[in-house]
């Protein structure tokens, strides 16, 4: 892939222009690779090559995010303005949504179902398991793999080894933190943000999947607006750090930025009706500590284990799916004497809903959050989950600390979601803007509901998807 400069990129027409350049763009990307498109990427922030990534410490530096936040509780939202995008700071962790995450309406009375179904993007998800080398076991809780995951798990840890013997909904994380394939071995140092031998996927050390000659790549320029004509897209405008702008003419936009991003671009454009920029949310997560009369950890990398016995059930029409993550770094050491490593560090990740009062909206022509707060669906499930947590350890244990909630889980979803029609969404199940059949949206901001599970692997499926139907 060729780097441009702005007079080069504005100069001329592209076939496809792509906003961004983390999971939902380059995913995108590898669906038009051979078809003979020149497709240009449009990146708000600088190209930052692994080497120096290091040496500054990269990951330390997120940029600020605008709010209002109105909840009574610190709110933080992860983005990341460089090339990669927030792939250059993720933990790796890709477990898959389940079925009944795609149609909670219909199942359980609450929410939105999505358009499409679990079946429909199943083989995606397998494709995006392949590219990113992910680690995983092929039966974790029933979940139906159309083939196997394409490298073993990581080891459990001694704890989580007899939490599954007590109950097999117990395995080890999907990871695309290396078990083998073309990235080192994970050490298991638990310094995943900013992985010191880069053994975890990232947009950096995939390139070689995505690759086409006739690909191009511009940095340092922040998509500001769509331009549309005749009732289609027509390109988009762009302003460097330094205030130039420019036009850059496109036949089909795909914005493939960050959740607030993709609303903030549209409403600037008086794109998509209504409904963009609202139910902007992610999961809440709470740690819990546990001191335990044998050694832990020892496991293959920084998360090994997850356990799905309240991801799913009849109580979802009350109280959010909590995934349970069993972490083996950092490890929490007990300071006590011949005790240092009795001790089982867990954290519940409830999802939440989508509620419109939490939203993207304007000031002065740039984004701002306005949070009120994570639902009470959310918590509702965190307390079944504490309440819960006594009977799903088959071992003597003292009484467990409970941190608090954590002020950001780096899962930003909605703002543009899917739908069936234009009255209930913004994009269409192509990831369309409704309208306007030549402007996608990828990425978390079409999701109509989040989940317990973590998100990138259904970014990267539904971007492959998105990819086919173009």
């Amino acid at each position: 892939m060729r780097r441009v400069d702005l007079s080069a990129a504005s100069g001329r027409a592209w076939d496809v222009v792509i906003v961004g350049s983390s999971f939902a763009a380059f995913f995108f990307a590898r669906q038009l690779r051979g078809r003979d498109l020149d497709v240009l990427f449009v990146e708000r922030g600088p190209f930052i090559d692994r080497e120096t990534q290091l040496a500054t410490r990269h990951e330390e530096t997120p940029p600020e995010v605008a709010q209002e936040n109105s909840s009574g509780q610190r709110k933080d939202w992860a983005v990341r303005y460089q090339f990669g995008g927030c792939s250059n700071c993720w933990w790796g962790n890709t477990p898959r949504f389940h079925p009944s995450d795609f149609n909670l309406r219909s199942r359980y009375g609450v929410a939105q179902d999505w358009p499409l179904s679990y079946d429909a993007l199943e083989p995606y998800m397998a494709d995006a398991e392949d590219i990113m080398e992910v680690a995983g076991e092929d039966v974790v809780d029933g979940l139906t793999r159309s083939r196997p995951y394409p490298y073993p798990p990581h080891t459990l840890t001694r704890a989580e080894r007899r939490l599954r013997a007590h109950d097999p909904s117990w395995g080890p994380m999907p990871s695309a933190r290396a078990t083998g394939g073309s990235r080192a071995h994970c050490c298991a140092s638990g310094t995943c943000s900013l992985c010191p031998i880069d053994s975890k996927f990232t947009i950096l050390n995939g390139l070689e999947s995505f690759d086409d000659e006739r690909f191009a790549l511009l940095t340092d320029a922040e998509c500001r607006e769509v331009q549309t004509a005749a009732g289609q897209a027509s390109g988009i405008t762009v302003r460097t750090p330094t205030g130039t702008s420019a036009e850059i003419r496109g036949d089909f936009i795909a914005l493939a930025a960050n959740p607030i991003s993709n609303a903030a671009i549209l409403l600037r454009s008086g794109i998509g009706g209504e409904g963009v920029g609202l139910g902007v949310h992610e999961q809440v997560g709470q740690f819990i500590w546990i001191d335990i009369p044998f050694d832990n950890y020892y496991g293959g990398t920084s998360i090994t284990g997850l356990g799905y016995a309240l991801y799913d059930g009849p109580f979802r029409s009350d109280a959010a799916s909590v995934l349970i993550e069993s972490w083996n770094a950092p490890p929490s050491l007990r300071l006590e004497r011949g005790k240092w490593l009795q001790r089982l560090k867990l954290k519940f990740v409830a999802e939440d809903l989508p509620l419109t009062e939490n939203r993207v909206v304007l000031r002065d022509n740039d984004p701002v959050i306005v949070w009120t707060g994570h639902s009470a669906y959310a918590y509702r499930g965190l307390e079944r989950a504490r309440d819960s947590l006594d009977g799903l350890l088959p071992f003597a244990h003292d009484t467990p600390r409970f941190g608090k909630f954590e002020p950001t889980e780096a899962h930003l979803i909605g703002g543009t979601p899917m739908a069936a029609s234009a009255e209930q969404g913004v994009v269409d199940t192509q990831c369309r803007v409704f309208g306007l059949s030549n402007l996608a949206c990828l990425g978390a901001s079409s999701f109509p509901t989040g989940a317990a599970a973590n998100p990138t692997l259904t970014i990267a499926a539904l971007s492959l998807y998105a990819g086919d139907q173009l």
